[in-house]
C-alpha cells in the first residue's frame, strides 16, 4: 500500500491485525519496522520478523527513497525528514504511540524520531544500530576476519563505501566481497541476491546518504535525554555498527535493556532469529503491563 505524507509517498504494508481476537478484540500495540541501508526495503526484515505479530501488528515501511516509496533529490534526503516522515505516516493511518524498531540505518531513523518526537512512541528496538556514524564501520575488525593482504584491501573498500565515496566497481566488489562478512554464520550466496534485487535498489540514495551521514550524523550527546523505553539488540561479532555503540546506547539511555545474541554478526534476524523475536515479544509483553 502507499500513501502520500510529508512531501512524499510512502509504500507499507501490513501483517497482523490491530484487534485481538483472543482477548475479547482489544486494541494490540503497532510496531513499526524500519530497514537498513539506506537503499534497500523492508523485504529482507521477512518473513523473519513475521512471528512478532504474534504480540503486536506490524506496519513494515520502505523508507523515503527506498524500495517502493518514491525517489527524491538529494537535498530531501535527510534523517530528520525521514524522522518526520514516519511521524506523519502514523498520524495518517491514526495510529498512536507504536513502537518503533529500526534495524542498522533504520535504528539511525528510529533514534532520529525519539529525539525529535519524545512524545510520539511507546518504547523504541534499536537493532543492530548506532548513535553515531563519524567512526563508521570497524574497519579493524573487518581486516582481522578477512586477514592478510587481501583483508587490507576489503579495510579500503570498506572505508570508501562507509563515507560515499566508492566507484560503481567498488561498490560492486562491497556487494561481492563484503556483504558475506556481515553473517557471522548461516551465509547463503542468496540472502546477496535478495538485498541487492535491482528492481527496489537504490544505490542513489546509498552513495549519497553515506557520505552525509559519516559527516553529519552523532546522536551520542542528546542519549541522556531520550527517555523512551528501549530495548538494544545486538550482534556479539557485527563489524558493521560494531559493539561499542550498542554499549553506548545501553549506558546512556535512561531506560535501555540490551540484549546481545551471541552467534551473530550484522544480520541476528538471519542467525537467530527465534530467539530474536522472543527476546522482542517479552519486551513488548512488558511494555504494555
Amino acid at each position: 500500500m502507499k500513501i502520500q505524507v510529508n512531501g512524499t509517498e510512502l509504500y507499507f504494508d501490513v501483517v497482523g491485525s490491530a484487534l485481538d481476537a483472543a482477548r475479547d478484540f482489544r486494541q494490540r500495540p503497532t510496531l513499526l519496522l524500519l530497514h537498513g541501508g539506506p537503499g534497500f526495503d523492508h523485504r529482507y526484515l521477512r518473513p523473519w520478523l513475521d512471528p512478532v505479530s504474534a504480540v503486536a501488528q506490524l506496519v513494515y515501511i520502505d523508507e523515503r527513497g527506498c524500495g517502493r516509496s518514491a525517489r527524491h533529490a538529494h537535498e530531501y534526503y535527510q534523517l530528520g525528514i525521514m524522522a518526520d516522515d514516519i511521524v506523519e505516516l502514523c498520524r495518517a493511518l491514526a495510529i498512536e504511540r507504536p513502537f518503533v524498531l529500526g534495524q542498522s540505518f533504520g535504528g539511525f531513523v528510529a533514534l532520529s524520531i525519539a529525539q525529535r518526537h519524545p512524545d510520539f512512541s511507546s518504547g523504541i528496538i534499536l537493532f543492530d544500530t548506532s548513535p553515531a556514524w563519524t567512526g563508521g564501520y570497524d574497519l579493524d575488525a573487518l581486516e582481522q576476519l578477512v586477514g592478510g593482504d587481501y583483508g587490507k584491501e576489503l579495510r579500503i573498500i570498506a572505508y570508501r563505501e562507509s563515507t560515499g565515496q566508492a566507484t560503481g566497481a567498488e561498490l560492486k566488489r562491497f556487494e561481492q566481497e563484503i556483504m558475506p562478512y556481515y553473517w557471522h554464520q548461516n551465509f547463503k550466496p542468496e540472502y546477496i541476491k535478495d538485498l541487492f534485487n535491482e528492481a527496489n535498489l537504490n544505490m542513489d540514495i546509498a552513495t549519497y546518504m553515506m557520505g552525509t551521514l559519516s559527516k553529519e550524523y552523532d546522536l551520542r550527546p542528546h542519549l541522556p535525554d531520550i527517555e523512551v523505553p528501549a530495548l538494544v539488540l545486538q550482534g556479539r561479532y557485527d563489524w558493521v555498527t560494531p559493539m561499542s555503540g550498542a554499549l553506548e546506547m545501553a549506558e546512556k539511555l535512561p531506560n535501555a535493556t540490551l540484549h546481545i545474541f551471541e552467534q551473530s554478526g550484522h544480520m541476528v534476524f538471519m542467525e537467530e532469529p527465534e530467539e530474536l523475536a522472543e527476546v522482542i515479544k517479552e519486551w513488548i509483553r512488558v511494555q504494555c503491563i
